[in-house]
């Protein structure tokens, strides 16, 4: 693996001219390596030149001239550790993008705004696609003219944080202390015409007298479908149905995707924020932060032929039916607080913050079989809301020129709602494409915990410092975890070569979605729609098969790295790190076995479903990798000034045991090689930006290339893809190889004068899409069979049906337009 890697590294190297993070002159790029970061101690700001552990600055040029809409694809092209995706088709999951730091999933990286806890989204990802079995913040709810600078500490951070922070932390930085009003309107627009995109910007604010400051910003944003269909294969669609092949090619004949829509979704949304803060003294103020987003997004599901499901004379459409799926969602936060600095220096910090995220669904041209001509074509199968109140106390001080110290509590109360749908959308097997949510397992269910932490800095000298944090947690459901931090920097030669590095143990609490989501899901298994529930392991279901109910997963991390300044033009930071996590939660294999699963389940009378999953504790895994980030800055060329910048990320994750929870549970393959793959090899091995910034007189131009490393993964239906991932067998088997892939991003920007700016921007300039293949093939199977498997017979020829390395929407043009006044 590390071959194919640095292969790919050196071809992207040679192949590649330039790139850079796009923007302004003063942007992120011409920054110099100490500038100050609030994430990763909880005691006095520290320069990330001089803080022990890997911190990425993100400057809000970056993410409004990168060309992408959103906060999560534009740190997606710019920042290496970071892993997300969008998905089609996939119900729920098309409504937020999963992302991730070091592929641990986003249930492991903690968002902060301005340092206080985001809520999570009421979302679950529950399909076979990267994020399954994740929840995790909305980072789409914030407008990004709001946001000032995002940090992104990529290190274990439950000591400093609490749970949710084993693989990092992002902290989103408002703008604040403004005099002015900023607006921008950016247009996009694919190159086969499709995609059209409308999204405006505004930020206006005001620095008073005393100090204080009152902003206010709000975002539009809109998107039409995208839709990249296949064409589908007549033999294996007539193979896969069992239907009469002179059927399925007449049908074919007239419509070559089969009516599929593998489509990116329609998107609306409107998001607003106020972040003030007022002084009440020369040493106190109040402060405050609000914000709250509405968004709708509509997707398809699969097109239903008429040789695969019968209107039942319910939909009088003979040649099939497309079902929609609309979620609903809404999004909202505040945080009041309150800081002074006593007579004798200490910091003290109070705040209240209260966080929610609420999803409603609409499922339309649909019905439900068991009702047969009386059923409804139209579906409210339900929704989740999540909420939190986090009360903090934080206190801090500076002892002396050597010591700092920082102490506090949180206190945390979560609620999670699941609403069912009407009776109709879950009768029996429920509407077709996505049943409703039954009263039986709705509810309102909540716990409580509260935590405190010490955190203390020692500047042993100029040379050396060293940081020890400890944090005790207590959750009502789940019980006590004690966690620690130690980190360390030493400087070899002055601030020219700096080493740095920490040991952390940390924790994550299952979440409430985790805990009692149960449902019933119509999926795609082997060329037929089959129903699966997805029980909670509190319920009747569980206690039958003898799920255990889940604990917290706990990890142990190192970092190790150097810092290499040797002017304030040139730096270079390369980190190591390992990661383990026991006990780790995830959603299990959709186990089918009868003894062990369905007699069981039959004998508590459900029997509607052909297999079942469940959350649990099931393995331990092992993520090892290594950041790189070089800059050079401040390039006299022609009158201008360049700017150079190399990221990159390898990462390798793998089980490498079952959890000690399942033993003495007679489980077949609880675990598959499909869940393996999700876990572990889905995303890419190594990922890389390179490029180059320019700026001359009034014009600023960005090259910005993203090397996407190979991924692999064993689609749902692929030969030996049920296997438990540790069966001997298992390394044999058949998987699906995503190729190495570099994309390529051009940005322009025109200073008309200071307060006016023009953008033109082409996005994946030479239309790269993923590229895969499939190995290892067993003799008795051809290529073709097992490929028009995994693309459900040639409708998702790009991406396979569950997998997808990056975007396969090609090649995007924008055009904006900023004014200041």
């Amino acid at each position: 693996m590390m071959k194919t890697n640095s292969n790919a590294a050196a071809a992207f190297l040679l192949c590649t001219i330039g790139l850079v993070k796009a923007q302004e002159k003063d942007s992120a790029t011409s920054k110099k390596l100490d500038e100050v970061v609030m994430v990763g101690t909880r005691t006095a700001p520290r320069s990330s030149i001089s803080t022990p552990l890997p911190i990425d600055n993100i400057d809000a040029a970056i993410i409004q001239s990168s060309g992408h809409s959103s906060v999560g694809q534009a740190l997606q092209y710019r920042i290496p550790s970071f892993n997300s995706t969008s998905a089609a088709v996939q119900d729920a999951t098309s409504l937020l993008d999963p992302f991730e730091i070091r592929n641990m999933g986003s249930s492991r990286t903690l968002v902060l705004i301005n340092g206080k806890r985001k809520n999570q989204s009421s979302l679950i990802f529950t399909q076979n696609t990267i994020g399954k079995g994740e929840t995790g913040a909305d980072l789409s709810s914030i407008p990004s003219i709001a946001i000032k600078k995002i940090e992104i500490l990529r290190d274990g951070a439950s000591a400093q944080y609490g749970s949710d922070a084993i693989a990092g932390v992002i902290n989103i930085l408002l703008k604040d202390k403004i005099n002015f009003t900023e607006a921008n309107a950016n247009l996009g627009l694919y190159s086969k015409g499709d995609g059209f995109s409308q999204n405006f910007n505004l930020i206006t604010g005001s620095t008073f007298k005393n100090g204080g400051f009152l902003t206010f910003s709000t975002n539009f944003q809109n998107n039409d479908y995208a839709y990249r269909n296949g064409k589908v294969n007549s033999y294996w669609e007539a193979q896969t149905f069992g239907a009469n092949q002179n059927e399925v090619d007449a049908y074919l004949a007239q419509y070559p995707d089969a009516q599929n829509k593998n489509a990116y979704p329609k998107k609306n949304s409107i998001s607003f924020l106020v972040n003030t803060s007022i002084p009440v003294s020369e040493r106190s103020s109040l402060y405050a932060n609000a914000s709250f987003a509405v968004k709708k997004v509509s997707s398809f599901a699969n097109h239903r032929v008429p040789y695969w499901v019968s209107p039942k004379n319910v939909l009088n459409s003979p040649d099939g039916f497309t079902p929609t799926f609309i979620g609903d969602l809404t999004d909202y936060g505040a945080t009041l607080g309150y800081k002074t600095k006593t007579e004798s220096d200490w910091n003290i910090d109070l705040s209240a913050t209260f966080g929610g995220n609420k999803i409603l669904y609409t499922v339309g041209n649909t019905f439900n079989a068991a009702l047969g001509a009386l059923s409804p074509i139209n579906f409210k199968p339900g929704g989740f809301r999540f909420n939190n109140i986090i009360g903090n106390i934080d206190v801090s001080k500076r002892l002396s020129d050597h010591v700092a110290l920082a102490f506090g509590s949180e206190a945390r109360r979560e609620e999670y709602e699941i609403y069912a749908g009407d009776p109709a959308s879950y009768y029996q097997t429920g509407s077709i494409s996505f049943p409703g949510l039954s009263q039986e397992n709705s509810g309102v269910f909540s716990r409580y915990n509260i935590g405190i932490y010490a955190d203390a800095a020692f500047d042993i000298s100029e040379a050396t410092t060293f940081n020890a944090t400890a944090r005790f947690e207590n959750f009502s459901d789940f019980g006590n975890a004690l966690v620690w931090k130690v980190s360390a920097r030493q400087n070899i030669i002055g601030k020219k070569l700096v080493a740095r590095g920490s040991v952390s143990t940390g924790f994550r609490a299952p979440s409430l979605q985790q805990v009692y989501l149960s449902t019933i899901q119509n999926v795609f298994n082997n060329g037929k729609i089959v129903s699966e529930g997805l029980f909670n392991n509190v319920g009747k279901e569980a206690k039958a098969i003898g799920i255990p109910k889940l604990d917290a997963e706990k990890s142990l991390n190192f970092t190790l790295g150097l810092g290499i300044q040797p002017n304030k033009n040139f730096s270079i930071t390369l980190d190591g790190y390992l990661i383990k996590v026991y006990d780790r939660i995830l959603l299990s294999s959709r186990m089918s076995d009868k003894a062990t699963i369905l007699d069981p389940l039959s004998s508590i009378g459900v029997t509607t479903v052909n297999a079942a999953s469940f959350f649990i504790n099931g393995v331990d895994t092992r993520t090892i990798g290594l950041d790189l980030v070089a800059n050079y800055r401040n390039i006299d060329l022609a009158t201008g000034k360049l700017a150079l910048n190399l990221a990159m990320n390898m990462n390798q994750s793998k089980i490498t045991k079952n959890s000690d929870k399942l033993n003495g549970l007679n489980l077949v393959a609880p675990f598959n090689r499909t869940e393996e793959a999700l876990a572990t090899t889905s995303r890419p091995s190594l990922k890389a930006v390179l490029g180059i910034d320019y700026t001359i007189k009034k014009w600023n131009l960005s090259l910005n290339n993203t090397l996407f490393g190979k991924a692999t993964y064993a689609n749902s239906g692929m030969p030996g893809a049920n296997l438990a991932w540790n069966d001997p067998a298992a390394g044999s088997q058949s998987y699906l190889r995503f190729k190495p892939r570099i994309t390529t991003d051009l940005t322009i920007n025109y200073n008309i004068n200071s307060k006016n700016t023009i953008n033109v921007g082409v996005l994946n300039i030479f239309n790269i899409l993923p590229k895969w293949e499939l190995r290892n093939l067993p003799s008795d199977k051809t290529y073709d069979e097992v490929y028009n498997t995994v693309t459900f017979n040639g409708r998702y020829q790009q991406s396979s049906y569950d997998a997808q390395h990056f975007s396969i929407f090609g090649t995007q043009f924008i055009l904006g337009y900023n004014i200041k006044f």
